[in-house]
């Protein structure tokens, strides 16, 4: 009786293919303008963590651009199954280069992963 529970608490607690942790595919940005850019991305695998809060972050600087040190973040949402997201921002300056990258997080921000580092300019 004591192997039946523990395997069907195995069977029930795991699924196929599910990933260690979430997986994000950063896109390449979309109707860059001077002052504005849509940033896209996709959740590929949730992984273990449910539900999951995601966004994107971005500078123009491309170095350390994490949760803690981006000046510039957006919460997009939060969901427990793979999605693609976007968001416009409309507050960039012109004929500058910026860097942005997507993320994930569980609901505490205890643990944080990210997606690559993408970059595009804006027109002048």
């Amino acid at each position: 009786m004591r192997r039946l529970l523990l395997l069907m608490m195995l069977l029930v607690g795991c699924q196929e293919n599910e990933a260690d942790a979430p997986e994000l595919l950063t896109k390449p940005a979309q109707q860059i303008g001077a002052t504005s850019v849509v940033m896209e991305a996709e959740i590929r695998g949730v992984g273990p963590i449910r539900p999951i809060k995601y966004g994107f972050l971005w500078d123009i600087q491309g170095n350390d651009l994490t949760l803690a040190s981006a000046p510039n973040k957006n919460i997009t949402g939060t969901t427990s199954s793979p999605q693609p997201y976007s968001i416009k921002v409309e507050t960039l300056l012109p004929a500058t280069t910026y860097f942005y990258r997507s993320f994930a997080a569980n609901n505490d921000f205890t643990r944080i992963y990210y997606g690559a580092v993408v970059s595009f300019t804006t027109l002048p």
